[in-house]
């Protein structure tokens, strides 16, 4: 099975009309339910934590008549995880902290750490820490990651996945 892993940002942005112009996360998420991806997580549980405290409450008082629900409760479902092993003190995650430093962005860098062990692509709207240093982060890693591992903003992915025919 693909993995795939998706920062927490995405799904709120799933709600927020302005970074999800055209629905573009919508059909994106869709798609991928429809390929057969897993949502990548951490065994160190930062993935996880973060979904339960920002995404599970915005599912808890949502309106049931929002199209947009059933998608979240499906990535939110823990059977379509994949948990990766995460060593906090390996090179691979030295050279990620040397990138985000800051000492609150634990999940942040858990979701960067996850696709370079699986070869994977995170999708994330996250400018200041993730995307604005896409490429530093992506030298740093490279020798400890795999030639498909990606960085890539909701409307790139959504953009990926349409040139290789693979969003509807």
């Amino acid at each position: 099975m693909p993995y795939i892993a998706i920062d927490t940002n995405i799904f709120e942005h799933l709600l927020n009309p302005i970074a999800n112009q055209g629905t573009h996360i919508d059909q994106l998420l869709g798609q991928l339910i429809s390929l057969h991806y897993q949502l990548l997580v951490d065994s160190t549980r930062k993935i996880g934590n973060e979904y339960q405290q920002m995404i599970i409450p915005i599912i808890r008082n949502m309106d049931e008549t929002k199209p947009q629900l059933p998608l979240l409760r499906f990535w939110m479902n823990p059977d379509i995880r994949h948990q990766v092993e995460l060593n906090q003190q390996d090179n691979l995650m030295q050279q990620i902290g040397q990138v985000i430093y800051e000492p609150s962005e634990h999940a942040d860098r858990a979701f960067v750490y996850v696709v370079c062990r699986e070869d994977a692509i995170l999708i994330t709207n996250d400018q200041i820490h993730i995307l604005g240093r896409r490429n530093d982060l992506l030298r740093r890693t490279r020798r400890q990651r795999g030639p498909n591992t990606d960085i890539q903003s909701s409307s790139e992915a959504f953009a990926h996945f349409l040139d290789n025919g693979e969003v509807a």
